[in-house]
């Protein structure tokens, strides 16, 4: 349940900023965050707000609408990027309303480069504090990929930050955690600033009550180097081997799909636990789940009056 309150919060969130931001708007999402805001919010949740929705790229902004939005990440690169477009604007005469929302917040890194290309005056700068993404109704992800080696080997501890950050969110939703417990000298120092966050800005009692999470437990990478490296044995880390599980989806042609019309084209196909066959396979051994389906044709096969040579997927 509490994925599903996350998910509503951290929509409600992007629909205060849209709406603050009058008429039509045109949105521009970084490639990374694009899968992650999926499974925020609804595309046409977004068209009902007036928001046209489109990839953060090289090329050049292509609109007639006046008012363009920006959701990044807090990376120099992408800075950069929207300010070349503001530029290319620029170039052309075009006038335009330029807002930037940091997910999930700002740095003074890329403020910087704002001023350093001439665009800050030309901007609204704002943050979306999304910290963690819910993939599933009792997982929730931070998304972090490059984390461990940012801090390992580059010395990077804002990944660190930004975890603490984001539990002490979840704690003004759910209570405070009254058991922590760390294994490894990252997780420790995450328990040591979620300590000093609790401190800093305090999670009133009277409005969450008794805390719904009891225990978090913190383990490092380094504490189980191994596990990574195996071959996942389940159904659905067969699927994930094979087709990659991205965002709590996977693409497969649209043929596969039954959609013959669009053969070639690839479609998103979510597996989590909304779907009940596959909630009850996803842990199971990835044999046990072929056998399952096979009794299922066997099954089908007798109750529309198919002979046992026929009772197989094609033919049914």
């Amino acid at each position: 349940m509490f994925c599903i309150e996350f998910r509503e919060q951290s929509q409600n969130d992007l629909l205060k900023i849209l709406r603050n931001i009058q008429g039509n708007k045109y949105l521009i999402v970084d490639e990374k965050l694009s899968g992650s805001l999926s499974l925020i919010i609804q595309t046409s949740i977004l068209q009902e707000h007036g928001v046209e929705l489109r990839h953060l790229l090289s090329k050049p902004v292509q609109t007639e609408c006046t008012k363009v939005v920006y959701l990044i990440r807090s990376q120099l690169n992408l800075v950069k990027l929207v300010s070349a477009h503001i530029q290319n604007d620029l170039s052309k005469g075009i006038q335009r309303e330029y807002s930037v929302y940091f997910v999930p917040g700002r740095t003074v890194a890329c403020e910087k480069i704002f001023e350093e290309e001439k665009v800050h005056h030309l901007l609204t700068i704002g943050e979306y504090p999304l910290y963690m993404i819910p993939l599933d109704e009792d997982v929730l992800s931070f998304e972090l990929d490059l984390a461990y080696r940012d801090y390992l080997v580059d010395g990077d501890t804002s990944a660190l930050w930004h975890i603490a950050k984001s539990i002490h969110k979840l704690e003004y939703s759910f209570g405070v955690i009254p058991n922590v417990r760390a294994k490894g000298k990252a997780s420790a120092r995450i328990s040591e600033i979620l300590t000093r966050m609790q401190v800093e800005e305090p999670v009133s009692t009277s409005d969450v009550g008794i805390p719904e999470i009891n225990t978090l437990i913190l383990l490092d990478r380094e504490v189980d180097m191994v596990t990574p490296m195996c071959v996942q044995l389940t159904y659905e880390g067969l699927m994930d081997e094979i087709l990659r599980v991205s965002n709590g989806s996977v693409e497969l042609d649209a043929s596969i799909m039954g959609n013959q019309m669009q053969e070639g084209k690839k479609t998103k196909v979510p597996l989590n636990s909304s779907d009940k066959l596959f909630k009850e396979t996803r842990d199971l051994n990835f044999g046990v789940p072929c056998r399952l389906r096979s009794r299922c044709f066997a099954v089908i096969g007798r109750l529309v009056g198919l002979p046992h040579s026929l009772s197989s997927r094609s033919a049914l």
